[in-house]
């Protein structure tokens, strides 16, 4: 029985011995594996704090989007009730009320116009950003993907453990050497992706600033107007203050 065990061991040394190339594309195979995994880990925290960063981005977007539209509608119904203030403190008895009615309506219908202005401007704001974000988020998403997308399996493909360690060896090697030296580093990728997409945000806000600020102006110029209208056709005293 002794020399049977004896004898068992003595095969399974020579055929260990004889696949000294299988034995190496597993522990070349082991050797690499953490490198990937860390890899991997490296990649994705880099893009969580990305989409951190970007999600902040988008909050100051949009904080700055509400901001610029309070300041707007505040400077337009300050106007309007300067205006309306200014024909309340006229003496009917020298200015023409009716006249003035007749400003006072057109007053109203030419701010719900201009509120027409600011909701295209918000709408064009809208489908920029939506389209921006959609692009964005696209390209780390593909990013994200290639970055969980490391294949370390495929090296056994076309070749045979036993017949062709070798090649598989060499292939791991190339994995290897692929994942420390070639690899384009996906931070720069990233910040490019980043500083991209802030000015897209940055293009949008200016773009709805300057709408708004057109739709204001045309505004101010019906003021303007309107207070002729009613110095030279109402008769009303544009130096009087409401009471």
């Amino acid at each position: 029985m002794k020399l049977l065990i004896l004898a068992v061991l003595a095969v399974i040394g020579a055929s260990h011995a004889a696949r000294p190339g299988a034995n190496e594309v597993i522990d070349t195979f082991r050797s690499i594996v953490p490198r990937y995994i860390d890899t991997i880990a490296e990649d994705q925290q880099q893009i969580f704090a990305l989409e951190h960063e970007e999600t902040q981005a988008l909050t100051q977007f949009h904080s700055d989007i509400v901001r610029t539209k309070e300041t707007f509608v505040k400077s337009v119904t300050l106007q309007e009730d300067q205006l309306n203030g200014l024909m309340r403190g006229q003496n009917t008895s020298v200015a023409d009320g009716q006249c003035m009615q007749f400003v006072q309506r057109a007053t109203n219908e030419t701010v719900n116009v201009i509120g027409v202005a600011y909701t295209t401007c918000i709408n064009e704001a809208d489908e920029s950003l939506g389209n921006v974000t959609a692009s964005y988020y696209g390209s780390i998403g593909a990013l994200e993907q290639a970055a969980t997308n490391l294949r370390l399996l495929d090296v056994f493909r076309g070749d045979n453990v036993f017949y062709t360690p070798y090649n598989i060896v060499n292939k791991l090697h190339q994995k290897e050497a692929d994942l420390l030296q070639n690899r384009p580093p996906l931070a720069a990728e990233l910040e490019t992706q980043k500083q991209g997409f802030e000015a897209d945000l940055m293009e949008i806000r200016n773009r709805y600033i300057v709408c708004m600020t057109t739709a204001e102006m045309s505004f101010r110029t019906y003021i303007d107007l309107a207070r002729q209208q009613l110095s030279y056709i109402c008769g009303a005293n544009l130096n009087i203050v409401e009471n």
